[in-house]
């Protein structure tokens, strides 16, 4: 590698290909990076203007990268429209693991269960909602992608599924029993999301007017 050559990683997970790296001669010259960004879609087809605009990139292991390679991977990234933030690998791997990878394979497994049960596919679009489409929007994603991102964060993961499952089992134990009370306060309490997600909605709309305000000339 030329001293002005920087390699920059843009997987979903980083703890693993930051350990493969971290005694390689020129590991000051590599950036491990990753956008969250994309849709369901995969290939060259599945691009499209502003896909990153305003998105998160995460750059982790930032003290183990150059300021050059540092400040020629930002380059790219401001220009592309993302928002940096900076995390460790470890830290990024097992926060992705609940808010990203849960989802996959929630979205997922949730469409063979439905494809398990209901084998006449007519009654499935027949019944379909816009709210079962969109909770299994991700199950059209790329298994030649997405099965190798959960093996490789299978530790953490695991441990998010562990967590989904026994919320699961306690909705499932409350349902039986008919607990109606129960049930309700498991749904106000999930509920919760709501607010968080509307505030992060109004948090960056407010940003995006004050970026665009433009002072008129006198």
């Amino acid at each position: 590698m030329k001293k002005t050559a920087v390699v920059i990683d843009t997987g979903s997970t980083k703890a693993s290909i930051c350990r493969a790296v971290s005694h390689h001669a020129h590991r000051s010259q590599f950036v491990a990076a990753h956008q969250i960004a994309g849709t369901e879609n995969s290939g060259p087809e599945a691009a499209f203007s502003g896909l990153f605009s305003d998105k998160t990139n995460i750059i982790c292991e930032k003290e183990k990268s150059s300021e050059w390679a540092l400040n020629q991977a930002n380059l790219l990234f401001n220009a592309i429209g993302v928002k940096t933030i900076y995390m460790d690998a470890e830290e990024h791997d097992r926060h992705v693991a609940y808010v990203s990878h849960l989802s996959h394979v929630s979205s997922f497994l949730l469409g063979q269960t439905v494809l398990d049960i209901e084998r006449d596919e007519k009654n499935i679009f027949a019944l379909a909602s816009t709210g079962f489409a969109s909770t299994v929007r991700l199950a059209k994603s790329s298994p030649d992608t997405w099965a190798p991102i959960f093996e490789q964060n299978s530790e953490y993961l695991s441990q998010a599924l562990l967590e989904y499952i026994m919320h699961l089992q306690k909705f499932h134990y409350h349902l039986v029993k008919h607990d109606s009370k129960e049930l309700h306060r498991i749904l106000s309490r999930a509920n919760e999301i709501r607010r968080i997600l509307e505030g992060l909605e109004l948090k960056n709309s407010k940003k995006e007017t004050q970026e665009g305000a433009v002072t008129p000339k006198l």
